[in-house]
């Protein structure tokens, strides 16, 4: 897996994201009630035994793709019509994809590599609750949607910082309400002119400005990560059209 970035040195002692899915994944293979699936009731040449989590997580890698892809869509099934621990169980066999994943994204980023990991989290949990399962390759394209969700989000931040570095060099007296100045500026300013409101410039600059984690910014305005992502991305795409709008204006 390639190298984590700089960043990573000074938080090696705090468990990440995906560290946290590990230990919760781990936690639920060791509970004396354990959830199973019958390997019968699958078919596909599985054991005919219930198998719990951690057999599930050992079998799929012996098996066929066909067989897989049948084990990918009874879990999927789980997480989607009984929910927890269910998609935790899904997310937890899938984290050696992604770790693999978040060592890609976090190629030469500037920011905390802690915020991609939790935004990978929340996008396969996303794709686990939405993505399709008619097709072959599940769980390679539910790490494919996390993973292009991710990427997509981080190179349109990096493009959105580069964007507000140029502003920051023009004249503070704007002819125009441009979103002109420092960062911080640029969200009072679209606040002021409805694109975003303010809980979302807050939800930004927590996790863009400060580079606070998402999933830290969630848990302490009470929202659960998936929701602030979600928010957030909304906001983000409504700031970019505003910032490109005012451009092409100039």
């Amino acid at each position: 897996m390639p190298a984590r970035n700089k960043a990573t040195s000074c938080n090696r002692n705090r468990p990440t994201p995906l560290d946290r899915v590990a230990q919760a994944f781990a936690e639920i293979c060791a509970r004396t009630d354990t959830p199973t699936v019958s390997g019968r009731a699958i078919g596909h040449g599985l054991p005919s035994c219930a198998m719990c989590a951690r057999e599930l997580a050992e079998i799929l890698p012996l098996l066929e793709p066909q067989a897989r892809d049948a084990v990918w869509r009874e879990l999927i099934r789980l997480a989607r019509d009984v929910g927890e621990p269910w998609p935790t169980i899904a997310i937890g066999i899938a984290l050696p994809g992604l770790r693999t994943a978040a060592g890609r994204l976090v190629r030469d980023y500037d920011g905390d590599p802690e915020d991609l990991d939790a935004e990978l989290v929340a996008a396969f949990y996303e794709a686990i609750a939405h993505a399709a399962v008619d097709g072959p390759l599940i769980c390679a394209r539910l790490r494919s949607a996390a993973y292009n969700q991710v990427r997509r989000m981080r190179y349109g931040a990096t493009a959105y910082a580069t964007r507000t570095r140029g502003l920051h060099a023009l004249p503070q007296a704007c002819a125009t309400p441009a979103p002109c100045g420092h960062p911080d500026l640029v969200l009072a300013t679209s606040v002021r002119a409805g694109v975003i409101t303010q809980e979302e410039a807050a939800l930004i600059g927590d996790s863009r400005l400060e580079k606070t984690p998402l999933s830290s910014v969630a848990r302490r305005i009470g929202m659960p990560p998936t929701t602030a992502w979600c928010r957030r991305k909304a906001a983000e795409t409504r700031l970019a059209a505003w910032i490109k709008k005012d451009e092409n204006q100039t």
